[in-house]
């Protein structure tokens, strides 16, 4: 891909002057430290509020605070990374900058995998700071945490982010605004999680990636989903590639 090294190498210093990466690692590091404590005091919490939802709940384990982790970035990760990404190409496309870099000798496809590989580079960071500090925290409260089970849990969840990054730079790069295209790739990955609960097809999906996260954290027998990691990966390449020739086709 012609002037791909160039690009990605304007890409990362985008993400650091602009502090997404700051951000990101902040976030995550956050959830990561946050997550294990509600989910270890939160039954105390409600006992000494007069809730008796505290008497309720199972008693709190180490899988399950990491599981807990796993959840709460599905939604909130998800979230973040859509916010990061939505504007990645739009913005460009809106301010003038993405016909001034494509009037150079670079493709139109190196221009949104350089974006990718960026983001990608932002939310790898995230995710391993994030990853650690709840595997540590958790150690912490609970004096027991799975290293493997846990380190595959968050490759899994990268994935998933990846695919993520993918569709919401998919959307940007059809619409000239940011909020649309975030909003569209936010509902297309809702709309692919809740797919995967549906018989049949549902186990190729991308949520199944973190059904199958939960199961290699308990360490539960089950079918590994690599038909969903295929699948994922699929999308993963298909909307980088349908967003690079989006914009050959469109006015820039």
């Amino acid at each position: 891909m012609k002037g791909l090294a160039a690009l990605l190498k304007k890409e990362l210093k985008e993400q650091v002057r602009t502090n997404r990466i700051i951000i990101v690692a902040g976030v995550f590091l956050f959830f990561g430290l946050a997550t294990p404590l509600m989910y270890r005091y939160l039954p105390e919490l409600l006992a000494l509020a007069g809730d008796d939802m505290g008497s309720i709940l199972p008693p709190p384990t180490a899988m399950g605070a990491m599981a807990e982790y796993a959840s709460t970035m599905v939604q909130f990760g998800v979230l973040v990374i859509v916010l990061v990404a939505m504007g990645a190409i739009s913005r460009e496309r809106e301010s003038g900058t993405a016909a001034l870099v494509l009037s150079k000798p670079a493709g139109y496809t190196a221009f949104v995998v350089a974006k990718f590989k960026a983001i990608g580079a932002t939310t790898l960071i995230g995710t391993i700071l994030g990853g650690l500090a709840c595997w540590g925290y958790t150690y912490i409260l609970f004096e027991e945490a799975p290293v493997w089970g846990f380190f595959c849990q968050n490759a899994l969840l990268l994935l998933y982010l990846l695919l993520t990054i993918a569709m919401t730079l998919l959307f940007s790069s059809l619409f000239r605004r940011q909020l649309t295209a975030g909003a569209l790739g936010l509902v297309s990955i809702i709309v692919l999680s809740i797919a995967s609960g549906l018989p049949w097809f549902g186990k190729y999906l991308p949520g199944e990636l973190v059904s199958w996260g939960n199961y290699l954290l308990v360490d539960e027998p089950t079918s590994a989903a690599w038909g969903a990691v295929a699948v994922t990966l699929v999308f993963i390449i298909l909307s980088l590639y349908l967003a690079g020739t989006i914009l050959q086709k469109k006015e820039i």
